[in-house]
């Protein structure tokens, strides 16, 4: 046991170990210890031990994050100190640090998307935690809005539309594609076909290219960033796509469209577009990054609110509308096409 010295002796007369004894005692002894403090600061053990680790817990946006820090591992370069961990089914589980697969199947032996089943109210994300998450999937005729912080790689916002994208396809929906971020309309395009086939992607896909120069192709819809011009042309293909089937989606990014038509026009082209979604039983899956000053009236907007961002190298997923726990994200190849696996922070 630790106490004064081993010389003195408790009020109990018990014989007690001076702290600065116990390293060489263990050594002698050829046995290993682990020490827990509650208290912030240990200096008396600080120098004395092989190794420190702290665990803490923090909040964000009154949700629970842990963290574990490892402060000292003597011998040893540490490359990276922190982590997330979960104490899910009272198990310490390190959450999953975030990949970013850079326009790649992970997958040795890739393969066409096998989809996670629509529900007759709700269509699934292609994750079964995701949809869990969500109350049971994105119910017919309802808008998502993934909130996306600057810590998150685009790679990882992408990844995760192309599963949404294309388990939703594979159970023969189509939809309408405003490419994310910095990807453009091929880039979309050839991950896209990787999961499900070049045959679908012509027939049941749609996907905007403003880039008036680049060769024409069935599923490549160009528009000219002109409002009245480019509504016309996605009615158009809009019409097109319900034709085919009416189960359709509509996946865009908020801030190209407000960069491209202006906060006076974007929102209210968004309502009108969204009020028709909502009554054919479609679905819309946006994702916003910047501040903008209709922000606050599209997040009112919504049904589904998403919020995602990287902390300590892990991507970090948790719900606004509905509210729910943090959960660390995890894509996995194992079976040929990208998977999605959550890991709740408890």
């Amino acid at each position: 046991m630790l106490g004064r010295s081993s010389s003195q002796r408790d009020g109990r007369g018990t014989s007690c170990t001076r702290v600065s004894d116990f390293p060489r005692e263990l050594d002698e002894s050829k046995l290993s210890a682990v020490i827990v403090s509650e208290s912030e600061n240990s200096p008396q053990l600080d120098y004395l031990v092989d190794g420190i680790v702290t665990l803490s817990l923090s909040h964000l946006e009154d949700r629970t994050v842990r963290s574990v820090v490892v402060n000292k591992l003597r011998g040893f370069r540490l490359p990276r100190q922190g982590a997330l961990f979960s104490l899910d089914a009272g198990k310490f589980t390190l959450l999953p640090r975030v990949e970013f697969h850079f326009d790649r199947n992970g997958s040795m032996n890739p393969r066409l998307l096998s989809p996670v089943r629509n529900t007759q109210d709700s269509y699934s994300t292609g994750s079964p935690d995701l949809d869990v998450l969500l109350d049971g999937g994105i119910r017919k005729g309802s808008s998502l809005l993934l909130d996306v912080n600057s810590t998150v790689s685009p790679h990882s916002v992408k990844l995760l539309l192309d599963i949404m994208a294309a388990n939703f396809i594979n159970q023969g929906g189509t939809a309408f594609i405003i490419p994310y971020s910095i990807f453009s309309s091929q880039n979309v395009a050839e991950s896209l076909k990787a999961y499900v086939g070049d045959s679908v992607l012509n027939d049941r896909v749609r996907i905007a290219e403003f880039n008036q120069t680049l060769p024409d192709e069935k599923w490549r819809v160009k528009l000219t960033g002109k409002f009245q011009e480019d509504l016309a042309v996605f009615n158009s293909a809009w019409n097109e796509l319900g034709a085919i089937s009416s189960a359709r989606a509509l996946k865009y990014d908020f801030d190209k469209t407000v960069q491209l038509y202006g906060e006076t026009l974007g929102l209210p082209g968004l309502a009108e577009i969204g009020a028709g979604i909502r009554d054919s039983g479609a679905v819309s899956v946006g994702v916003i990054s910047r501040p903008t000053n209709l922000r606050e009236e599209l997040l009112r907007a919504v049904d589904y609110h998403l919020k995602m961002q990287t902390i300590n190298g892990s991507l970090l997923i948790y719900g606004v509308k509905p509210i729910t726990n943090v959960h660390g994200v995890k894509f996995g190849f194992e079976r040929g096409y990208p998977r999605l696996s959550l890991t709740e922070v408890v």
